[in-house]
């Protein structure tokens, strides 16, 4: 008989404070979207250690970067429009921006590439990654290069300490699969 009177006392309680406590919110996901500044794309932020910053190049071109921790050598994404020739395919695209760019990093040693989709399937897309150093310090970066078009690939360019780098796999991923062009 107590227990009975201890559970409907609990009960009441409840009804009166709402349950608001015992009850999950959506709150408790802490994804974001964000979009470029231009309006073309999205993607979400898988919690807020990651924080989205609108910078202006050198031709004053607003672009966003977004920065793990607010700390930009733990990581850093950029994103990048890059134009190529129709019939151009992904593979030789990616690997036409590391003999431009990469190769020319301190201490460049290529590591894994990888090939998936993004947005349901609807996006082809590669995974390199890759390892250099910065100012004597051993650092890592993973690009993502998704061809949303027939002549129009992006770049998701993730670089940061190698330790935090490594550590950050599962949610570079998670955002790269979350772009959606608009």
């Amino acid at each position: 008989m107590f227990v009975r009177f201890c559970f409907l006392a609990f009960i009441a309680l409840g009804l009166c404070c709402g349950f608001s406590e015992f009850q999950p919110t959506q709150a408790q996901t802490n994804d974001k979207t964000v979009g470029d500044p231009d309006n073309k794309f999205t993607l979400t932020l898988p919690n807020d250690d990651w924080q989205a910053i609108e910078i202006t190049n050198g031709v004053s071109r607003k672009q966003i970067e977004i920065v793990y921790k607010k700390i930009r050598e733990d990581g850093l994404l950029k994103i990048r429009r890059v134009e190529v020739e129709k019939g151009s395919k992904l593979i030789d695209a990616s690997r036409r921006d590391e003999s431009q760019s990469l190769t020319f990093l301190p201490g460049y040693t290529k590591g894994a590439l990888e090939e998936f989709t993004v947005s349901g399937g609807k996006i082809p897309a590669i995974m390199t990654a890759y390892d250099f150093t910065q100012g004597g310090r051993p650092k890592m970066g993973r690009n993502y290069y998704l061809m949303v078009d027939e002549t129009t690939l992006y770049v998701l360019r993730f670089t940061g300490n190698r330790d935090t780098m490594k550590a950050l796999r599962s949610q570079t991923d998670l955002i790269t699969r979350s772009f959606k062009m608009k």
